[in-house]
C-alpha cells in the first residue's frame, strides 16, 4: 500500500477495528507479510522487497447488492429495498458521525454493500479511505474511484468533502429504485417528471397492497436520491438530514391508532414526539423493566410507551425475536403489544483520559393505552370498593388472560403478576400487562433459574421461588391467589388468612360481602363469592402440587350457577386441605 509505512498501517488498522455497527462490516484481523525476491532489472538480478497485506472481515452469505441490480428497478420486494436503503444510510451516518474523526468511504457503490442472510445491508470496503477533518475541503491528484459514483467536484477539481459519499449514496438509491442506468437518465429530466414514473412503477408493482405509510416511503426515498445527486454539493443534504427525514416518515404517518397497528418497528424520534420528549409529566407507571409514558397521537388518540431500562445482556436479535413472539399474543384479557423501537446512537465519553466512541442503545415497546388505570388503584386495606359484579368480572378476566398465556404453543409465564400489572379499560375489562419478565419455557416443566436477580415482586412470589428459585406454572397461580384475596378481603388479606383456619377465613369473607350486598345478594352471588375465596386459598398453598392449574380454575368458575347446583356433583376440592389430587410440576 504505497504511502503508508508499517506503523501507519497498524495505526490505521487499529482505528478501523473500532468501527462496529449493525450496518458496517467489522474487520477482525489482518496479515502484513514481506519477502525478499530476486528480479531482473536492466539485465541484472536485483533484490526486491515484496509486500502483501490481507484484511479479514465478517463473511456475509447474501453477497453484494450489485447482484440484485439490473437495468430495471430492483426485483426485491419494497419492504426489503427500503430496509437496504435505510441500512446503508444508517451505516454511512455512523461512519460520518460515530467517531471523533469522521470516516469518509469515497468508494461507496453496490459491490461494496454486502447483505447478510436476512438481507441486512452492511457497508464494506472503506478500509483506508482516511480520517479527514469535517470542516475542510481536500484536493488530491489521485483518481482511483469508479466514475459513475463520483461527484462532479471530484471529477473536475479532485475535491473531497462529506458530500462525496452523499452523492454516491444518491446514485445507489436511484439504481435500486429505477435501474442501473437511472442516474444518467434523471440528469436530463425535471425532478417531478422523474419522480412520478418511478413512484407509479412501485405503486403498480404492489397493486392493492400498498398502504399510505409505504407510499410515503417510496416517494421520500426517490426525493432523497435526487437531492443527493445535485450538481452543486452545497445543495445536497448531509447524512444526518437524510436520517432525520427517513425517521419522520413514522411521525407523519402514524397519526391514528389504526395506522399505528400496521407498523411494527417505530423510529425513536417518533416516540419522543408523541411522549413530549419522554417528559416526566407523561409518566403513567413504572414496571420491572422500564418506565411507562402516555403517548398522544396527532389526532388525540392515546398509546402507552414503555421505555426499557438498559439490558446489556440481551442481544439485538434476541430482543427483536422476543418482542415479535409477544406481538403474536392477542386476547381480550391481554394488553396488546403494538410494536417496538430499537435505536442506537454514538456518543463520546472519556475513558482513561481519552475520548472514546460509545454506543447508546434505546429500546421501547408500544402498548394499547388503558384508560381505567390499574387494579392497584382500586385496592386498599378494605375489600375492593367496586360492586361485586365488577369484582367478579375482573377476577374472571384475570383468570382467562392467564389461561391464554399458559396454553399458547410455547407457554408464557408472567412471573410478575400483581395488581399494578392488571390494567382496566374504560369498560372495566381487566387485561394482563407487563409480562416482560416472562420467558418462553417448554410446557409442563419446572425450572431452576441461576440468575441472582429475583423475578417478580415481594408478596406475590411463591415460597418455592423465594427459597429455591424454582419456576413452574404454579408460580403465577400463587400470585393469582394473592390478588383474588386482596380484591375480596383487602390488601392485607393474604397475611391475615395465613393465621386463620381456612373455614373461618372463608366464613368471615362471605359474611362481609353478604353485609355489603344486603338484600341484593342472591344464592347465585353467594356461590360466586364462596367459590372465588375457596379458589384463592387453594392457589396460595405452600405446596405447589396442591395448587390447581389455571384450566381447573377457569372450569370451576364457569360451573358456578343454578346449572351447576342441579347437574354437577359436589366439587371434591371444596377446601384448601382437601385438594390433593393435582399433578406435580
Amino acid at each position: 500500500m504505497p504511502g503508508l509505512d508499517d506503523e501507519e498501517f497498524k495505526s490505521e488498522f487499529s482505528n478501523l477495528l473500532r468501527v462496529k455497527h449493525q450496518n458496517t462490516i467489522p474487520l477482525v484481523g489482518y496479515c502484513h507479510h514481506t519477502a525478499q525476491v530476486l528480479l531482473e532489472h536492466n539485465g541484472k538480478h536485483v533484490s526486491a522487497r515484496v509486500e502483501e497485506i490481507y484484511l479479514c472481515s465478517e463473511y456475509l452469505e447474501g453477497g453484494t447488492l450489485d447482484k440484485h441490480l439490473s437495468n430495471e428497478p430492483c426485483a426485491l420486494v419494497w419492504h426489503t429495498c427500503y430496509k437496504i436503503i435505510k441500512g446503508i444510510c444508517e451505516g454511512l451516518h455512523y461512519l460520518h458521525k460515530g467517531f471523533e474523526y469522521p470516516i469518509y468511504h469515497l468508494e461507496l457503490k453496490p459491490t461494496k454493500i454486502l447483505l447478510d442472510n436476512e438481507m441486512m445491508p452492511k457497508i464494506g470496503g472503506f478500509g483506508f479511505s482516511g480520517f479527514l477533518d469535517t470542516t475542510e475541503t481536500f484536493n488530491t491528484s489521485e483518481v482511483m474511484r469508479t466514475s459513475l459514483y463520483m461527484p462532479p467536484e471530484y471529477i473536475s477539481k479532485r475535491q473531497i468533502t462529506p458530500k462525496f459519499d452523499v452523492f454516491s449514496l444518491g446514485v445507489i438509491i436511484l439504481q435500486i429504485m429505477a435501474g442501473k442506468e437511472s442516474y444518467p437518465k434523471c440528469a436530463d429530466i425535471p425532478p417531478e417528471e422523474f419522480i412520478e414514473p418511478v413512484y407509479e412503477f412501485w405503486v403498480d408493482r404492489m397493486q392493492g397492497t400498498i398502504s399510505k405509510h409505504t407510499s410515503h416511503e417510496v416517494r421520500t426515498c426517490i426525493e432523497i436520491a435526487l437531492s443527493c445527486v445535485e450538481f452543486n454539493r452545497v445543495k445536497r443534504p448531509t447524512i444526518n438530514e437524510i436520517i432525520q427525514r427517513l425517521n419522520k416518515i413514522d411521525i407523519v404517518e402514524c397519526s391514528s391508532i389504526g395506522e399505528l397497528y400496521k407498523t411494527e418497528e417505530f423510529a425513536f424520534d417518533f416516540l419522543k414526539h408523541i411522549t413530549n420528549g419522554f417528559s416526566k409529566k407523561n409518566i403513567i407507571g413504572h414496571g420491572g423493566y422500564g418506565i411507562v409514558y402516555k403517548g398522544l397521537l396527532d389526532n388525540g388518540e392515546e398509546i402507552a410507551v414503555k421505555k426499557l431500562h438498559q439490558m446489556l445482556w440481551i442481544e439485538d436479535e434476541q430482543f427483536k425475536n422476543e418482542v415479535n413472539n409477544l406481538m403474536r399474543v392477542q386476547h381480550k384479557n391481554i394488553v396488546r403489544l403494538v410494536g417496538y423501537c430499537h435505536h442506537t446512537s454514538q456518543i463520546f465519553v472519556e475513558y482513561k483520559g481519552k475520548p472514546v466512541s460509545a454506543s447508546v442503545v434505546e429500546r421501547a415497546i408500544c402498548l394499547e393505552y388503558m384508560q381505567g388505570g390499574s387494579l392497584a388503584d382500586q385496592l386498599s386495606a378494605e375489600p375492593c370498593t367496586l360492586d361485586w359484579d365488577k369484582c367478579y368480572k375482573i377476577i374472571k378476566d384475570i383468570c382467562e388472560g392467564l389461561h391464554y398465556l399458559h396454553n399458547v404453543d410455547a407457554p408464557i409465564y408472567h412471573l410478575d403478576l400483581k395488581p399494578a400489572n392488571i390494567l382496566l379499560d374504560k369498560d372495566m375489562v381487566a387485561k394482563l400487562g407487563d409480562f416482560g419478565l416472562s420467558r418462553l419455557f417448554d410446557a409442563m416443566q419446572t425450572y431452576i433459574t441461576e440468575s441472582r436477580d429475583m423475578k417478580g415482586t415481594g408478596g406475590y412470589m411463591p415460597p418455592e421461588y423465594i427459597n429455591r428459585q424454582q419456576i413452574s406454572p404454579k408460580f403465577d397461580i400463587f400470585s393469582l391467589g394473592v390478588i383474588i384475596i386482596q380484591i375480596m378481603a383487602g390488601k392485607d388479606g393474604y397475611f391475615n388468612c395465613a393465621d386463620t383456619p381456612p373455614k373461618e377465613f372463608i366464613k368471615h369473607v362471605c359474611e362481609n360481602w353478604r353485609m355489603r350486598l344486603q338484600a341484593t345478594m342472591s344464592s347465585h352471588l353467594s356461590e360466586e363469592v364462596r367459590t372465588c375465596i375457596e379458589i384463592a386459598l387453594k392457589c396460595v398453598e405452600d405446596d405447589r402440587t396442591r395448587r390447581p392449574t389455571i384450566a381447573q380454575i377457569v372450569n370451576e368458575l364457569s360451573n358456578i350457577g343454578p346449572a351447576r347446583s342441579r347437574l354437577s356433583p359436589p366439587n371434591p376440592c371444596s377446601s384448601r386441605h382437601e385438594c390433593n389430587t393435582e399433578e406435580a410440576m
